[in-house]
């Protein structure tokens, strides 16, 4: 082998030997930390609406101060909600409430009666409920001072001695009374169904929001006795365990009998005795007295 080649051959192998190496220590070292990156934040998208602030029932026309504008992320935002007081000025003021809206609740469309549709009684009941008419005077109505939206007791009432037992009409020997139900509410007065009128007045009838077997028991009640209300607080929503109260008719006075009139004892006849002898023997003999 000629000297030329050796040398190319011995810095060939002396280079690879020292790439080797360069790259055996070179695995034992920390990989350099990778650069840090900022990370940016999620930007979530917002839209303002109206947020009701209070509490309000169903079929009223609404004001604007019982609403404030609040911002939510646009995937929250309903279908048909107003964004300004605006808004509701320019569409919704004369238009009553559909349902109740509770205080947090974002105002939509869906919540109010469309434009020129009368809130009728129907679209106030709550599913599962039933509007129901009951016979009405001046003491049973609590004065007039009952309004519609009012929560009250029924009492049934019966001067005739019946009473409910397991809501069927019975025979309760003296006059009664027993709460039928409570915490009921008042939907309607005569013909008023406004839940935001303020004038108390006296009625004939007024219709509750009640069960269908509340129903049933109501109109049994009403052919048996009478119904009043007992209005409740606005901040009273218990429940009390009431025991049925009868008042048992006194027991009637003896009779007084007249006793039966006795024979009268006959007269003596009248006249004088005389004594017959004769022999042995006595007998008497009544001599009638001379005229």
């Amino acid at each position: 082998m000629s000297p030329i080649v050796s040398l190319v051959l011995s810095l060939v192998f002396g280079g690879a030997a020292v790439l080797g190496a360069r790259l055996w220590l070179g695995g034992d070292k920390d990989p350099a930390p990778a650069e840090m990156t900022e990370v940016q934040p999620v930007v979530i998208e917002t839209r303002d609406v109206l947020v009701a602030v209070r509490d309000i029932p169903r079929g009223v026309t609404l004001d604007p101060a019982w609403f404030e504008t609040e911002a939510i992320p646009v995937t929250d935002v309903p279908r048909g909600a107003f964004e300004t007081r605006g808004d509701l000025q320019e569409t919704g003021l004369e238009r009553p409430t559909l349902i109740e809206i509770g205080s947090g609740e974002i105002l939509s469309e869906k919540m109010l009666l469309a434009v020129g549709m009368r809130a009728s009684l129907s679209s106030k009941i709550r599913p599962g409920m039933r509007a129901y008419t009951i016979q009405m005077n001046d003491v049973a109505g609590v004065a007039g001072f009952v309004l519609p939206g009012d929560m009250v007791d029924i009492i049934f009432m019966a001067n005739d001695g019946a009473a409910l037992v397991d809501d069927q009409p019975v025979r309760a020997g003296g006059a009664s009374a027993e709460v039928l139900l409570q915490n009921v509410e008042v939907m309607a007065l005569d013909l008023n169904d406004d839940v935001a009128g303020n004038d108390p007045s006296p009625f004939r009838t007024a219709t509750l929001a009640v069960t269908l077997e509340q129903a049933q028991t109501l109109s049994v009640a009403g052919k048996s006795g009478t119904l009043s209300l007992a209005l409740r607080g606005s901040a009273d929503d218990a429940y009390e365990m009431a025991e049925a109260v009868r008042l048992r008719s006194p027991a009637p006075a003896p009779r007084q009998v007249a006793a039966a009139p006795q024979p009268a004892a006959p007269r003596p006849p009248s006249g004088t005795q005389v004594a017959i002898i004769m022999g042995d023997q006595e007998s008497m003999v009544r001599v009638p007295s001379s005229q």
